[in-house]
């Protein structure tokens, strides 16, 4: 006889067949190299990256698409924090463009010079050193860090765990208790009666 034994699939099982992997945490790096001090911007938190291979305790992934202003990014990132899917989000990857303001400074001399300069860039994800916050942006071209975050972006919706219900006892339950309860109430109610009947025979009252 033949018997198959069924094991829970645990991450590593689950990130094997998985495609994507979603961002549960603020602090899941985008890397260069496998090295935190590669890391580029955090990916945005409930967005996804794109599995491509997995290296121990690190993710070969893939991170945005090629199309409008952005381009598809290749690195690594740790596989803490990483929920691996087997059905992806509908927006897998965060598409937020943000404008950025230059002003350039006062001319040293009487040249004209242009005022503020509107630009729209593709928004990566945040990156923060020290206390001071940078954005990592692609704009004509070239990747680099504008000063400041950017995450008030829209969530993707996290499932949420299902709770068992609890054993409700049913109606008819509920009246055969209440059924039961009346009966012994009555049985209790007549053995008493009983018993002050017996006492009865013997009460002599005072003469």
């Amino acid at each position: 006889m033949t018997v198959f034994l069924a094991f829970p699939r645990g991450k590593s099982a689950v990130a094997a067949t998985a495609r994507y992997a979603r961002a549960d945490s603020k602090a899941v790096y985008f890397c260069e190299k496998k090295d935190l001090a590669s890391a580029l911007f955090t990916i945005p938190y409930t967005y996804c990256v794109e599995i491509l291979s997995t290296d121990g305790d690190w993710y070969y992934v893939k991170y945005a698409e090629d199309g409008n202003l952005y381009r598809a990014l290749y690195g690594y990132c740790k596989t803490d924090n990483l929920t691996p899917l087997d059905t992806p989000p509908e927006n897998i990857y965060l598409n937020m463009p943000v404008t950025v303001t230059f002003k350039a400074d006062p001319p040293a001399g009487s040249l004209p010079v242009l005022g503020e300069l509107n630009v729209t860039v593709a928004f990566y994800g945040t990156y923060y050193s020290g206390a001071t916050a940078y954005s990592y942006v692609l704009y004509d071209g070239d990747f680099g860090y504008i000063q400041g975050a950017h995450d008030d972006y829209p969530l993707n919706p996290l499932p949420t765990e299902e709770k068992p219900e609890e054993d409700k006892p049913s109606s008819g339950a509920n009246t055969k208790l209440i059924t039961a309860l009346a009966l012994t109430g009555v049985a209790a109610a007549a053995l008493i009666i009983l018993y002050l009947t017996g006492r009865k025979k013997y009460f002599r009252p005072d003469r």
